[in-house]
């Protein structure tokens, strides 16, 4: 018979990302629990997250803690996004651990919190010594909107300056939005204006 500690290696494959409840074996909580320890002290399974593993891998590579931040900072530092919802960490933890984890990844300078459940990647400004997003806040909002499920289209003054109907050079800081939408987008009291499509 198969041991308990082969069968959780061969359901993780190497590079494989799994949660501890989707290893679906034949044995009790306790015993997964025990095993996967053991497994973690050989060197054989990496703590990912909590409650999330993976084949340990050989050759250097950054030690991995098991914190909920540490786990949102490596996922950010990885995208290519620059906008990120709340949803996109779920998995990682509890809705109150993943509020506390993005508040301290705020508070690190790492994320800049631009809408209810939206950040954005940052960096601390050389000026302010305060942490702004790296992108604008025009394309933050449009991706954002876009994450959102909501299509956007060029705003009335760029539509009038484009026409040449008008000498005034848009903003960029109003952004036409198809659907109804009710949220603020923007930070530091920096906020977009969305305006309803007619």
């Amino acid at each position: 018979m198969t041991s308990l500690a082969d069968q959780i290696l061969e359901r993780l494959d190497a590079g494989q990302i799994l949660n501890r409840r989707e290893l679906q074996l034949d044995a009790d909580y306790d015993s997964v629990g025990r095993t996967l320890r053991q497994l973690i002290k050989d060197k054989r399974v990496e703590r990912v997250a909590r409650g999330q593993y993976r084949k340990a891998t050989t050759g250097k590579r950054a030690p991995i803690t098991g914190t909920i931040a540490d786990a949102i900072a490596r996922k950010v530092s990885r995208s290519k996004r620059n906008v990120f919802l709340r949803r996109d960490f779920a998995p990682l933890g509890s809705y109150d651990a993943i509020g506390r984890a993005l508040r301290q990844q705020a508070k690190n300078g790492q994320l800049v919190q631009i809408g209810y459940g939206l950040y954005a990647k940052a960096e601390v400004s050389p000026f302010t010594g305060k942490p702004v997003p790296i992108v604008g806040i025009k394309k933050l909002a449009t991706e954002a909107l876009g994450r959102l499920g909501k299509k956007v289209a060029p705003s009335s003054f760029e539509d009038a300056y484009n026409r040449g109907r008008s000498t005034q050079v848009p903003t960029g800081r109003t952004i036409t939005v198809e659907d109804r939408i009710r949220r603020k987008i923007g930070y530091n009291g920096n906020y977009v204006v969305l305006e309803r499509a007619r």
